[in-house]
């Protein structure tokens, strides 16, 4: 990293980190290893309307299977692909069969906060908007960070009824709710 880098990243000030993204072979055995092993729980799958993509130019529909918990407060995201469709997590599936994927933020004013990261120079590897059954929306973009902080970075803004709400275990039983995500069931994580 070098001493321009680092003056570029002062004017984005991202907050805190809130998410690890994992993604998994088997979303189901991730779970369990996870609930069994490392006292993870619950669970919740989110239930995905619309997962519109931009990847390197092209624009699509990604089917993913996707499963949040908490430790702590920080969300532990596990992505498994549904689709052999080339985008940002097949290359940890080709090389590594998965793997630590990347670091999120929760950001608020989205639009505004990924202008500053490309006027910093930051390349977008992959954006998308996630749209759920109950009427949540996700915007996400995974920012190209690996040079400098060895990770890839996510920014990710989530709205409910147009309202911006954060992601932690309070708002995920406020999602079983609205129809967002389901439960796992414990059974099914043991």
């Amino acid at each position: 990293m070098n001493v321009e880098s680092l003056e570029n990243m002062k004017v984005v000030k991202l907050p805190k980190v809130s998410q690890i993204g994992i993604v998994v072979p088997d979303i189901g055995k991730a779970v369990r290893y996870y609930s069994k092993f490392l006292n993870i729980k619950p669970w919740f799958r989110s239930k995905t309307k619309s997962n519109d993509v931009a990847f390197r130019g092209e624009s699509f529909f990604l089917e993913l299977d996707i499963a949040l918990a908490f430790s702590g407060g920080l969300e532990i995201e596990l992505i498994q692909m549904l689709t052999d469709r080339e985008c940002i997590y097949s290359d940890i599936m080709k090389k590594q069969d998965g793997g630590l994927h990347h670091i999120g933020t929760m950001v608020r004013g989205f639009d505004k906060k990924l202008g500053q990261m490309k006027a910093a120079g930051i390349g977008v590897i992959q954006s998308g908007v996630i749209k759920t059954v109950g009427g949540a929306v996700t915007k996400y973009a995974y920012m190209d960070t690996v040079s400098t902080c060895g990770i890839i970075s996510e920014i990710i803004e989530s709205k409910l009824a147009g309202i911006p709400v954060f992601h932690n275990n309070f708002m995920m039983h406020v999602a079983r709710l609205t129809g967002d995500i389901d439960l796992i069931p414990l059974q099914d994580a043991l």
